[in-house]
């Protein structure tokens, strides 16, 4: 995160470090970790991004947990409430992939499918709006997809057939295509043709 960090160990625990202000460390406090401190320990875990003052995290059964800082809806849980421990987010869906922006996520679904929601100034959700999204938002539903990065306004993702898609601010080519063309939608890079 931007001054906080979070990791997780061989045995599936989460932990996180640093900075607390808006709870993003997710211990149930605002207090500043100099040490690595255990997050639910009772819990196992399998991948965890941090944003700028908010963390998301996958557990082992796919369910998708977020905590921090909430003004923009980051967190996906329908209010812009700020949260101390993690809180599930659409726990009847599951989920296989998340990223952390400044102040937005995205997350693939276990189906393939893209979701987005947070701040949204710079259409780094890709939903063809600058509209803040409180909760999950499903970005080109028909298409599949496997990975996902998201930077600070702009967001990244690879589509089941290997097109390379981005979105967002663009001031400095972040996109890959010229400077200043942001986009809301997506622009496409692929596999070079003939």
């Amino acid at each position: 995160g931007w001054s906080h960090t979070v990791a997780l160990r061989a045995d599936g625990t989460l932990w996180a470090w640093g900075y607390n202000g808006s709870g993003q460390l997710g211990d149930g406090t605002t207090t500043r970790r100099l040490t690595p401190t255990a997050i639910q320990p009772g819990e196992r875990w399998q991948a965890v991004a941090g944003g700028w003052s908010h963390t998301v995290a996958l557990r082992a059964d796919g369910t998708l947990w977020a905590w921090g800082n909430n003004v923009w809806g980051q967190l996906g849980d329908g209010t812009t409430t700020l949260r101390l421990t993690p809180t599930a987010i659409q726990p009847d869906a599951r989920w296989q992939a998340v990223a952390a922006g400044w102040s937005h996520t995205v997350a693939l679904r276990a189906d393939g499918t893209l979701w987005a929601w947070g701040r949204n100034e710079q259409g780094q959700l890709g939903d063809g709006t600058r509209t803040q999204r409180l909760t999950p938002t499903a970005i080109q539903p028909d298409a599949r997809w496997q990975a996902v990065a998201a930077g600070s306004q702009h967001t990244v993702a690879l589509r089941e057939d290997g097109t390379l898609w981005a979105w967002g601010s663009n001031e400095q080519g972040q996109l890959g295509i010229p400077p200043w063309r942001q986009v809301l939608g997506g622009a496409v890079w692929g596999p070079p043709g003939p």
